[in-house]
């Protein structure tokens, strides 16, 4: 009888998993949290939530956390993937991406008064000191990290150059402060 009883209980308990994954509100793009953190969020931790026919929601750009807590890695992050977002209605985008530069805006104003502490490694920086460096926005930034994922360690400072979008002007802005160390 324990068995059958700890059985259902059990059976309960994935078919409801599996449910929440299967209905679950579409989301937007996110880095570094589970598919299960993302649908746990509430509306509020999004910058826009479209709905659509069938009652179809999309959840875009996730900046807040589980607290109501900004995420500043998810914010530049989001803001640097933002045109790879699906959109019912295009409006929405604008609204979405002004809604994430006021956040961003107040972050590197605050990021900024600091100023830079000694170089940036450009092998273990994250997004956020990323984005402190002379002509590197929140799109660089996360194309440096993608290329870094992809390809491996950079050798040298001069390798920034093989990521998208980063030429000769924006090297010379940064070469001073960064290292591959």
């Amino acid at each position: 009888m324990k068995q059958r009883k700890k059985f259902s209980t059990f059976c309960v308990i994935f078919f409801g998993v599996v449910a929440l994954f299967l209905c679950g509100n579409g989301s937007g793009i996110c880095q570094g949290w589970t598919d299960l953190t993302i649908r746990l969020l509430p509306d509020s931790s999004f910058a826009i939530v479209e709905s659509g026919g069938a009652g179809k929601r999309l959840r875009h750009c996730p900046h807040h956390d589980l607290n109501g807590n900004l995420d500043e890695e998810q914010l530049i992050y989001v803001l640097g993937t933002l045109e790879r977002e699906t959109w019912l209605d295009l409006k929405n985008s604008n609204a979405a991406k002004k809604h994430l530069e006021n956040h961003y805006d107040k972050f590197i104003t605050k990021i900024m008064k600091k100023g830079l502490q000694g170089t940036v490694d450009i092998n273990r920086a994250g997004l956020t000191e990323l984005v402190i460096l002379p002509n590197i926005g929140p799109v660089i930034a996360v194309k440096i990290v993608e290329y870094r994922n992809m390809h491996g360690l950079f050798e040298s400072i001069e390798d920034i150059k093989k990521v998208e979008g980063i030429g000769s002007g924006t090297f010379n802005a940064v070469r001073h402060y960064i290292s591959t160390h």
